[in-house]
């Protein structure tokens, strides 16, 4: 295999630029010339194509975002795309492809895999919902990003006598979250895979306050996370191109309930893209160098619709077919740790 492509696809996350130089770098150690396709799936279409030289991808294993950029794409929602794609493809004399993404991404990587085309899958997504693997890249550092905004809102929590919420990205699974609320000592963490209501939430804030006298408190909310009776569903703000419903709000909902129940005083922080800009931590450039070095030997030892997946220690080859569709949700065990000891 002499022309092997790269794509960058769904939302960005810290380390995607690491995986694509190590891709990048096996490739000139074995004499193969490394494709990088630009813009995801609407840029292969687009003829968004060139070789990656190796001053592309020097000195970018610390810096966030991808070389190659992103976007989400319609292509693959009807049954003749992967063809397309693999025309695509072959139009560029792309010999095999790594596909650098989450559950979207890879489900994608599935349908061209079962269309023939030689794909191994690189699991990137912060959300952390990807079965088949330990830690997505990404996960890692956008958790310590809101670990260390829970540290800094501590100050101002204390200061002012305050209930500080902190909405956070998940849409539909709280790991970022919890793992945040674990590590920053938050005192509540409310995510999508465990239903709440506002009279409980109400209850333990008041306990903390009136009989432990705190006088303070830090919340996490998960984006997609919603009380059992729906009170904190924000207003829509439309639509992403795949239909999605965009999100946000719940924070500022929660914070007003909040303030309107028990009197406290509190407010709501938004961190948004915060989380998914940030420079990967150290944990996040290893571990997208070490799939990503898998991966790159899958796909030249012939093999294709695996993901080069991290298991324990080890970095393993995941069939694709076991895992798309699947969402990794946060289990009880783990919940529990935040509630726990926050």
């Amino acid at each position: 295999m002499k022309r092997v492509g790269i794509i960058t696809s769904g939302g960005d996350a810290p380390g995607t630029n690491a995986c694509i130089r190590t891709i990048a770098r096996r490739c000139f150690l074995d004499g193969v010339t490394p494709v990088g396709i630009f813009d995801a799936w609407d840029g292969l279409l687009a003829g968004e194509v060139r070789d990656i030289t190796r001053a592309d991808v020097s000195g970018i294993v610390q810096t966030a975002g991808t070389l190659l950029r992103s976007s989400r794409s319609r292509l693959f929602l009807n049954p003749g795309d992967p063809q397309i794609a693999v025309a695509a493809l072959r139009k560029h004399a792309i010999e095999g492809l790594v596909v650098i993404g989450g559950n979207g991404s890879q489900t994608a990587a599935h349908l061209l895999a079962q269309a023939g085309f030689p794909v191994i899958g690189v699991p990137k997504t912060i959300d952390n919902d990807l079965e088949g693997t330990e830690f997505t890249i990404g996960f890692l550092t956008a958790a310590e990003m809101v670990t260390h905004a829970l540290d800094n809102l501590r100050a101002t929590a204390y200061s002012h006598n305050r209930v500080m919420v902190v909405e956070v990205m998940g849409r539909s699974v709280g790991w970022i979250a919890v793992e945040a609320a674990i590590a920053g000592g938050a005192d509540l963490a409310l995510i999508p895979e465990f239903a709440f209501s506002l009279d409980e939430i109400c209850a333990k804030l008041k306990t903390r306050h009136e009989v432990h006298k705190r006088n303070y408190s830090i919340a996490v909310i998960a984006e997609g996370a919603l009380d059992a009776q729906g009170l904190l569903d924000p207003q829509s703000t439309g639509a992403d191109k795949l239909g999605r419903r965009k999100l946000g709000g719940v924070g500022e909902n929660l914070a007003r309930e909040i303030e309107t129940r028990l009197g406290y005083d509190a407010r709501c922080t938004t961190l948004g893209y915060l989380q998914r800009s940030a420079a990967p931590c150290a944990v996040d450039r290893i571990l997208a160098t070490r799939v990503s070095d898998r991966a790159y030997d899958l796909l030249q030892e012939g093999q294709s619709g695996l993901l080069a997946g991290l298991q324990g220690t080890k970095v393993v080859p995941v069939r694709l077919a076991d895992i798309v569709g699947k969402t990794k949700k946060v289990t009880a065990d783990y919940y529990r740790l935040a509630q726990v000891f926050g």
